[in-house]
Order: C-alpha cells, then structure tokens, then sequence
C-alpha cells in the first residue's frame, strides 16, 4: 500500500473510532441495564392453565365440576354423581377443587347433583380452583382475558345451565386464571424472549455491531471527502 493510501485509511479509521467510542458506552449502558433491570416474568404473571370438558375422568388434570351433557346441561360436584362430562384444568401445578386456602369460586350450584349453576353467589354448594402458591381469578363475560382459560358457560347469572366452550357453548363465559402460581406442568422448550434479560443483551450486541458498521463508513465517507477534495 503507497503512503497516500495508508494515511488514508488511517484517518478513515481514526474517525471511525472516535465515532464508535459514544455508541459502544451506550451499547454497553444497554448490556448492563438488560442485565441488572428485567423486566418482570415470574410471580405477577398469569401461568399456562389450560381447560377443557372431557369424558369421564381427567387423566392427570384436575377435575372443577361435571356436567351432564356438552349443551344445555345440569352441574354437578364431583362427588355429587357421576355424570360423563368433566370440567379438567391443567397446565400448572398445584391445583385443585378445594374451596379453602387458595382459591376461587368457578360457579355455585343449587344442589350436589342435577344443579343448576350461578355466577352471582346464589347457592351455597360451590365448585371451585385451588392452587398451592399465587392466587386464582375466575370471571364471567363475553370473552376470556388475556391468561384466562374458558372452563365453561352459562346461560345467565343464576338458575342456569351450563355447556362447553365455543360455538356449542352460551354467550357468558366462565374465565379462570392462576397468577403467580407453580411452574406450567411438562418439559416444553422455549426460545429466548425478546423481552428478557438474555433478549436485551442479544438486541444490545446486535446494535453495537451495526455501530460499528456505521462508524466505519462513516470514516471511510470523510477520508474520501477529505482526500477528493
């Protein structure tokens, strides 16, 4: 390389390394602010619980209620009698159908058996979601929640039947949520979020190397501007 050309690219890179030094502060800012400051994922937020109307039993989710049909049918506890259709949540371990210590109500039934269901409180036998640690939400309305899982509808706020979820189901959803409760059940791989401290710093690493890109031309542009000129 001819003396011209080394000075040249020893002004281009002379600028580009002075342009670097703030963006790399700001890059390594980033680094530890990903780091030191994440944002919030554990015990405010809503655990995986997954809810559906099975046949019979509920294999190894917990059982809420039973119903007698999938449509415009009666409730019942799960002692109460042994209709076909089950109300299973899982999903999150801990839970269970205790109406004490952590808990909520799902829906409260005129009778043990052959009941009809209420949203309001209206009854005194009740079905209801526990979990050991967190707490659990269940609410009623046209749609579920962000994190709320449909257990079942209703047909009104008191002397009501129930049926399953979706087309078949009524217009008032039942919703239920766990918060802060244990960890979703089973072995499911996740890839790295954006959102946390593992994302921040692959987003910060990611932008210094663009830096860099930028400082360099940028150097190389006034090197040229000044030697052309």
């Amino acid at each position: 390389m001819t003396p011209t050309g080394r000075k040249f690219w020893g002004e281009a890179l002379s600028v580009a390394a002075i342009a670097l030094v703030p963006i790399t502060l700001a890059g390594l800012a980033a680094l530890a602010l990903g780091v030191l400051w994440p944002p919030n994922s554990g015990s405010a937020s809503s655990s995986s619980l997954t809810c559906s109307v099975k046949d019979t039993d509920c294999g190894d989710d917990e059982e809420v209620f039973r119903m007698s049909s999938t449509t415009n049918a009666h409730a019942s506890t799960l002692a109460g009698s042994t209709y076909g259709k089950v109300v299973c949540c899982g999903g999150v371990t801990g839970l269970g159908d205790s109406c004490s210590g952590t808990y909520d109500t799902v829906l409260t039934l005129s009778a043990a058996d052959n009941a009809h269901v209420a949203s309001d409180a209206s009854y005194a036998t009740k079905a209801c979601l526990s979990v050991g640690a967190g707490t659990v939400d269940c609410t009623y309305g046209d749609t579920c929640d962000a994190g709320y899982a449909c257990l079942a509808t209703i047909s009104g706020s008191t002397n009501a039947h129930v049926a399953v979820c979706g087309i078949a189901g009524y217009t008032t959803k039942v919703c239920c949520a766990v918060t802060g409760g244990g960890a979703p059940v089973g072995g499911v791989a996740q890839l790295p979020d954006a959102s946390g401290p593992s994302g921040s710093n692959h987003l910060a690493l990611a932008g210094l190397a663009a830096a860099l890109l930028v400082a360099l031309t940028a150097g190389g542009w006034y090197a040229r501007r000044r030697w052309l000129a």
